[in-house]
């Protein structure tokens, strides 16, 4: 391994720095020898194949509130959510007291495949890109998030069962999509560490 340079890895068991050098990365692994931890720590980075997107029935949904019956299907990739029939999930203009709270492109849900944890993660954003002028742009009436109103270019994480208010009127409740446990088993692998990505 004449191109490895020493480098500096945090342990997996008590997260102090081990140095690690080429014959240790020639070995695989290296043990800890701070003072009463002893781990064994691979040299590998574990990580989940891409390919096992190609085979999935689905990527997560958005269920409304008012109507359970109502279920729209997320994408992998953004999904820009409103009434504009551009949109990726386009629920029908729902009218509250003659006035309609959800903008034609309302908010963006980006669902991201985190291939490090073998898990899907949904990103909220208010707003959503124009399709002419590509410039995002925010909704009229706000997104919420579990009763918080995002800010202004503000992107957050939504969690299983997360709730988002689109004006403050209409609601719907995101059910992620967990990859069954044997299928991630069987897309699970191992690259070795490289030293640009150690500390």
């Amino acid at each position: 391994m004449a191109n490895f340079k020493n480098a500096l890895i945090p342990c997996q068991k008590c997260g102090r720095s081990i140095a690690v050098k080429s014959r240790d990365y020639e070995n695989g692994a290296i043990q800890c020898t701070h003072l009463g931890c002893g781990q064994i720590n691979q040299l590998t980075l574990p990580y989940y194949d891409e390919r096992i997107l190609e085979g999935l029935p689905e990527f997560g949904r958005l269920v409304y509130q008012a109507d359970p019956t109502r279920v729209f299907p997320l994408r992998l990739g953004a999904n820009v959510v409103g009434h504009s029939s551009t949109c990726d999930v386009s629920v029908e203009r729902l009218v509250h007291g003659d006035k309609c709270y959800i903008s034609r492109r309302h908010c963006t849900i980006e669902v991201i495949f985190d291939k490090w944890k073998g898990r899907f993660r949904y990103q909220l954003r208010d707003g959503a890109s124009d399709i002419n002028s590509h410039h995002y742009k925010s909704s009229l009436n706000g997104t919420l998030l579990n009763g918080y109103l995002l800010q202004n270019g503000e992107k957050i994480d939504i969690g299983d069962q997360g709730l988002v208010g689109l004006g403050g009127k209409d609601f719907f409740r995101l059910e992620t999509f967990r990859i069954p446990p044997r299928m991630l088993e069987s897309y699970l692998m191992l690259k070795p560490l490289e030293p640009d990505e150690t500390q």
